[in-house]
């Protein structure tokens, strides 16, 4: 079909139209790709595509669409060695469990005849093992969690520790020499733990200055005191650092083992969205 005739028919519109009600990113790629077909088999599988998913939706009135997003940049960055963030493993957990929650729904039509739409289903992937491993590490907030690993709870842990003693130790400055501070309070410079001294009781601290308020007269220091356990701290926050890049490497390495399954559900879940 030539491009006058689409224009005349206003395909254009009729596409954004679609678009604008897909409910997925999937969805409205492949409307914006939508193009007529000259195939008259291809025409009436589509047909029937479309009378199989007016069936489903007179019968059940949704279809459960949760989870679904387009992974396939975060698969592809897998397969080229990259180190896919919590978030995008999360994604890819969240389309393992909506590959479920649609194979059952479709399931629960037994009784109908949806020759098409069921093929579809029974060719998806349920990978179970992928879906675990990343859900028993990543929350649904894209957190890695403390169970991630037995050494990064002991990391965490000893974080939880030696920050409660820096602000103990802070906390007892902030009511000992509340005259020295201009304000009793503990708050952070460059990732430490400090309290804001008066300009004229500087040497009453020792330790490190790591700011100044705009009048100068507000010092930010970390007291000698804390100056050791503050650097505790950092050694442990950094080993918390390396601990969550391995465990994220790992992660996107199972990812990549199943990057051709995954795919091919995008691939299919695709065209069930779009039906």
């Amino acid at each position: 079909m030539n491009e006058k005739i689409l224009n005349q028919l206003e395909f254009k519109k009729i596409k954004e139209w679609l678009e604008g009600h897909a409910a997925t990113s999937l969805g409205k790629e492949l409307a914006l790709k939508t193009f007529p077909s000259t195939n008259l088999d291809e025409v009436v599988q589509w047909q029937e595509e479309t009378d199989e998913a007016v069936t489903i939706l007179r019968l059940k009135g949704h279809v459960p669409l949760g989870g679904i997003s387009d992974i396939r940049p975060a698969i592809k960055r897998a397969e080229i060695g990259g180190t896919l963030t919590a978030n995008e493993l999360m994604s890819v957990a969240n389309m393992l469990y909506a590959v479920k929650q649609l194979q059952s729904f479709i399931e629960s039509l037994e009784e109908e005849s949806l020759p098409i739409i069921k093929g579809y289903i029974d060719e998806l992937v349920t990978l179970n093992q992928l879906e675990r491993s990343i859900k028993n590490c990543v929350d649904d907030h894209g957190h890695i969690m403390d169970g991630a690993s037995s050494k990064l709870r002991t990391i965490r842990n000893q974080i939880r520790t030696y920050e409660s003693r820096v602000r103990d130790q802070l906390d007892s400055f902030t009511k000992s020499k509340s005259n020295m501070l201009s304000d009793s309070i503990v708050t952070i410079r460059n990732d430490r733990y400090v309290l804001p001294v008066k300009q004229e009781y500087r040497s009453s601290f020792g330790g490190i200055v790591h700011d100044q308020s705009a009048s100068g007269q507000t010092l930010f220091i970390e007291p000698q005191a804390v100056v050791d356990l503050n650097n505790k701290l950092q050694e442990a926050r950094l080993a918390e650092e390396q601990e969550i890049e391995k465990i994220l490497r790992e992660l996107t390495s199972y990812v990549q083992a199943d990057s051709e399954e995954l795919r091919h559900n995008v691939d299919l879940l695709q065209k069930l969205i779009t039906s």
